[in-house]
């Protein structure tokens, strides 16, 4: 077990997060790579605009979810102070999924034909969407609920929100806004992806409760 109280003992806490967040930036990098000019284009900018509205839709529903992950998984290092080795192999799993969005959004890209979409290139894609939230969760329990590797004064109540809202709404958002995209169109979704979005920012805890002690500013040297 290693802590942060030394720069020896965070090496280990370092290394996982500049790594993670290089895979990270791999993977939404990967979304556009594979995105290229129709083949039948007649050179008009409306024809343009239609062939490419899908692809351009699906990349900025993968960057979001991509973005949220990180988001995420920066939440759950912001509070880690104890280094394990079963987190390495939780975090390695996690990235293993995060790399296979490139993949699960061509699916979703190809699944599409004449505004129809195909099921199961909706399963596939949700279904990634599950198994990543339900890793995440499973590191957040792990570093707060289980070994406790997490500051000391983060209350019960905050490790508990915040499973919730690493384990449980992604999936339900992603998964309810697919097949509100499927059966009314592309506006009814983005509404709905709104208001989740609305639900999911007004379930919060304080960290450190109410009686959290204020952070004292370095001395100055």
């Amino acid at each position: 077990m290693k802590t942060h109280d030394t720069p020896e003992k965070s090496y280990d806490l370092e290394r996982l997060i500049f790594f993670s967040d290089g895979v990270f930036a791999i993977a939404i990098t990967l979304l556009v790579i594979e995105m290229h000019p129709p083949t039948a284009w007649d050179g008009s900018l409306i024809s343009l605009m239609q062939a490419l509205a899908p692809k351009v839709l699906y990349y900025a529903i993968s960057f979001s979810a991509i973005g949220a992950f990180w988001m995420s998984h920066r939440l759950i290092f912001r509070y880690v102070q104890t280094f394990r080795e079963t987190v390495s192999w939780f975090n390695l799993l996690f990235l293993l999924l995060i790399g296979l969005m490139p993949l699960a959004t061509a699916v979703l890209q190809e699944g599409q034909a004449t505004h129809s979409m195909s099921l199961a290139a909706v399963e596939v894609y949700v279904g990634l969407i599950c198994l990543l939230s339900v890793v995440v969760g499973l590191l957040w329990g792990y570093v707060s609920l289980v070994a406790r590797l997490v500051d000391p004064r983060v209350t019960a109540h905050f490790k508990w929100i915040t499973l919730v809202r690493l384990a449980i709404i992604p999936p339900v958002m992603c998964s309810a806004s697919l097949w509100f995209g499927a059966r009314f169109g592309l506006w009814p979704a983005m509404i709905f992806v709104a208001i989740c979005a609305f639900i999911s920012g007004r379930i919060h805890s304080s960290p450190f409760g109410k009686a959290a002690p204020a952070e004292q500013a370095p001395p100055i040297t």
